[in-house]
């Protein structure tokens, strides 16, 4: 009888397992909706270590500012003012805040996260309206 239990318990165990895999979302491998041929982030951001990850942040944090800004000061919001290159936005990170201690890296962080979201006021209606948000 016990064993009919135990076996009871790993077929439940495996079934759950099972079906927990079958609604796990794959984000990683989606084509993205809009633009779908944004230029991926650099690849070195993806090995940065995680002692220093306010460092992606901050990166991050930078080019979404740049195209929301690109964005609001010329009206358009075509995939290459919406998606530029990552390049411009690489060359200031390396530059000028590559070396910044964790508080001041948070500290930028929290400045590109402002012009972000002041820019994306005036980007996100475009942006709408042409089909690209």
């Amino acid at each position: 009888m016990k064993l009919i239990h135990v076996a009871f318990i790993l077929l439940v165990a495996f079934s759950a397992n099972y079906a927990s895999a079958q609604i796990t979302p794959t984000l990683g491998s989606e084509t993205p909706r809009v633009c779908p041929d944004q230029p991926p982030q650099p690849e070195w951001l993806d090995r940065i270590p995680l002692r220093e990850a306010q460092n992606k942040v901050l990166i991050q944090q930078m080019y979404r500012a740049q195209s929301m800004q690109a964005v609001a000061e010329s009206g358009d919001c075509s995939c290459e003012t919406r998606f530029p290159s990552w390049a411009t936005v690489e060359t200031i990170f390396l530059e000028a805040y590559a070396n910044l201690d964790r508080w001041g890296a948070t500290e930028r962080t929290e400045q590109y996260r402002d012009i972000a979201n002041e820019n994306r006021r005036v980007a996100k209606p475009i942006c709408e309206q042409q089909g690209n948000w």
